[in-house]
């Protein structure tokens, strides 16, 4: 059985699917929190994902930030 599901958030359409035995013996309630935990697992993704810490690398005693230009990485001084 596949219970397609999906949700407006402020990031998007989420859009998912479980997938269960023809038998089995979930409640609603029991199906409603496997896709709330689905979308909250989701949504913790894009939220790490957006506030993560900018990757640096240190040369020389310097260290630069990766920042992407034009479809090009670039090393920027920190602070710069």
């Amino acid at each position: 059985m596949k219970i397609d599901f999906e949700y407006n958030t402020p990031n998007g359409k989420f859009r998912d699917a479980l997938y269960l035995p023809d038998d089995n013996t979930y409640t609603e309630s029991q199906i409603e929190a496997m896709k709330k935990e689905r979308l909250d697992n989701w949504l913790l993704f894009l939220e790490n994902s957006l506030s993560s810490e900018p990757q640096t690398i240190e040369v020389d005693g310097i260290v630069y930030e990766k920042v992407e230009i034009d479809g090009q990485t670039l090393l920027k001084p920190l602070g710069a």
